[in-house]
């Protein structure tokens, strides 16, 4: 009844919004406000207001169109609708770094990571999380709850390449902002938690973790999120914690989650594992790989089946669970999260070392700002005492003046007229002592002013030392990013067909129908080849046959890895393993 109430509800607030749309005297920037409050507790009714907007659109001003276009990325991500590119995002970010408030610049660069997340660019994902997060940082006016969710990205980011430590710091920060705005969610509980056991801090996690399960079962509504307590089964049962995970069991089986929810078949294996029911915890790991949507799971639930039947003795059935373990991990490239995690690292490194060549040039303003403001002051005190001069000097040519005609007109009183004589001469060797004084005074202006002009020059230099030791630091940076990046992947094969040649170099990517035909060409040449395979390997992958068949022509394993974009260790894995291919003679182009 109370769903049947809310749609009903939807249904008026868009027909209204639709009907109001056509009002000539409403703002479209009022109404895409709206719509954003909206979106923050109903983003599919926001995303139906949204479209119904749409017609408008190029009657709309720069500002409403993009403030449009924000809207709508930012209820798509409340949505969890994963976006096809980040055209948007790269369009966003241009005009609001140009013309953005701070707060739009927080809230654009927020969902520019959103973007690349989950398109799954980690580095370009943690830039612009990285940048929202300073922003808000710098300035506490700006949304805190948006501070606390990307700190909440940054600890999830930072976990899936497999760098703890810092998902751990981003999850304190989160669980530190959470408690500060009083909304302590379960997804900050978990994130401390995963990153203390990965960290082999397995007591604080317990106690993170077990604090969550009260939490959920203190607050009714909480126990609906099957995800985290899947999650709080996985972690008690491998702790071996059977009171707790029997509770999150019982909880969790409540609300009949279904078995195509392979994180909830997961955490049942390992609870049946835990207290011995090994027959169950075999059924819903099977469900896993029968699933075979994720490989993270199916990984997991093969290395465990394979040790329940070997643990029991069935050798043969152990050995298939491990030869499907070894091909899910060549598939996931555990070794590539590594890689990933590096490439993470040094891009936090490289906004760090941005951070810093700004400072150091923001010094050096302020420094330049100063010394002007000297130069200016300076000047300014020569100029007061220059008129000070001048103004004494012409003071006393006017009382000179004026005793000259003191003089004419009593020239009949000579005695009165040699006194005041003699004190005006008096008068007038003070004056220039005063004036001597003040010519020594100016002189050690000029001294100082030649000192600080000195001082100048000095300075000036160490800044020309810092300015080159900078940019010797940011040729280096450079350097080291270009030699990251570099492909060491290089060769050409010699001996095939032009084609072939064109895809092992990587100038030409292979296509279905030119595998096919390269298979009926080695299939003509050697009869007897697949075959041959079938009798070695018995089943193979289709990646697999691709391999021995480039192996056959004589590709090395560089150009190899360029064909088929394979990691490398599995490449030379294969290659090893597949070496008994390579013994036949291979023939010659002509």
């Amino acid at each position: 009844m109370q769903s049947q109430t809310t749609k009903c509800l939807s249904v008026f607030f868009l027909i209204f919004f639709i009907l109001t749309s056509c009002d000539n005297s409403s703002k479209v920037s009022d109404k895409i406000n709206q719509i954003k409050k909206i979106g923050d507790t109903n983003p599919t009714l926001a995303l139906s207001m949204l479209d119904s907007l749409n017609v408008s659109i190029p009657n709309l001003s720069e500002e409403e169109m993009n403030r449009f276009f924000l809207v709508r990325l930012r209820v798509q991500d409340k949505a969890d609708i994963i976006p096809e590119s980040d055209l948007i995002a790269k369009l966003l970010l241009g005009y609001y770094e140009q013309k953005g408030t701070e707060a739009d610049k927080q809230e654009v660069y927020f969902y520019a990571g959103s973007v690349y997340r989950d398109l799954h660019d980690t580095p370009r994902a943690l830039e612009y999380f990285f940048r929202s997060a300073e922003l808000a940082e710098n300035y506490i006016f700006l949304d805190s709850v948006m501070l606390r969710n990307t700190y909440s990205n940054l600890s999830y980011l930072f976990f899936g390449v497999q760098d703890y430590a810092n998902a751990y710091k981003y999850a304190t920060k989160e669980y530190e902002m959470s408690k500060a705005l009083n909304k302590t969610e379960l997804t900050c509980l978990m994130h401390l938690g995963m990153s203390l056991s990965a960290m082999d801090s397995l007591d604080n996690a317990k106690s993170i973790y077990s604090y969550t399960l009260d939490t959920i079962m203190s607050t009714p509504h909480l126990s609906k999120d099957t995800e985290v307590l899947s999650t709080l089964l996985s972690y008690f049962s491998y702790f071996k914690d059977i009171t707790n995970a029997s509770k999150s069991f019982y909880i969790l089986d409540q609300n009949h989650v279904s078995n195509e929810d392979n994180g909830k078949c997961l955490a049942y294996g390992e609870y049946y594992n835990l207290i011995g029911k090994r027959d169950s915890a075999i059924y819903y790991y099977k469900l896993i790989l029968q699933n075979e949507t994720d490989l993270y799971r199916m990984y997991d639930a093969s290395k465990a089946l394979f040790h329940i039947f070997n643990k029991s003795g069935h050798i043969e059935e152990a050995n298939n669970y491990a030869n499907l373990y070894i091909q899910i991990s060549d598939s996931i490239d555990l070794g590539n999260r590594q890689e990933l995690a590096a490439t993470v690292n040094n891009e936090f490194q490289y906004h760090r070392d941005k951070h810093k060549e700004q400072d150091i040039i923001d010094e050096k303003e302020r420094f330049r700002f100063f010394f002007i403001i000297s130069i200016v002051a300076i000047v300014i005190l020569v100029l007061i005492t220059i008129s000070f001069v001048i103004y004494r000097k012409n003071q006393h040519l006017k009382e000179l003046l004026t005793l000259s005609n003191e003089l004419s007109k009593r020239i009949n009183d000579n005695k009165k007229l040699h006194e005041d004589i003699v004190a005006k001469e008096k008068e007038l060797v003070d004056s220039n002592r005063l004036l001597n004084q003040s010519e020594l005074d100016l002189e050690n202006v000029r001294c100082q002013l030649s000192k600080v002009n000195e001082e100048l020059a000095m300075t000036e230099e160490e800044l020309e030392k810092k300015e080159r030791i900078l940019s010797e630091r940011m040729a280096q940076n450079q350097t080291f990013l270009n030699l990251l990046h570099q492909s060491e992947l290089e060769g050409s094969a010699e001996d095939v067909i032009y084609a072939i040649r064109q895809s092992s170099g990587g100038t030409k990517n292979m296509t279905t129908a030119d595998w096919k035909q390269l298979y009926r060409a080695i299939d003509d040449l050697y009869p007897t080849f697949k075959d041959q395979l079938l009798k070695e390997l018995g089943t193979f992958t289709e990646q697999q046959m691709q391999v021995c068949y480039l192996m056959r022509i004589g590709l090395s394993k560089t150009q190899i890895q360029n064909m088929t974009n394979l990691s490398r260790v599995t490449i030379w894995r294969w290659v090893k393993k597949f070496a008994w291919i390579q013994v036949v003679d291979i023939p010659t182009d002509k």
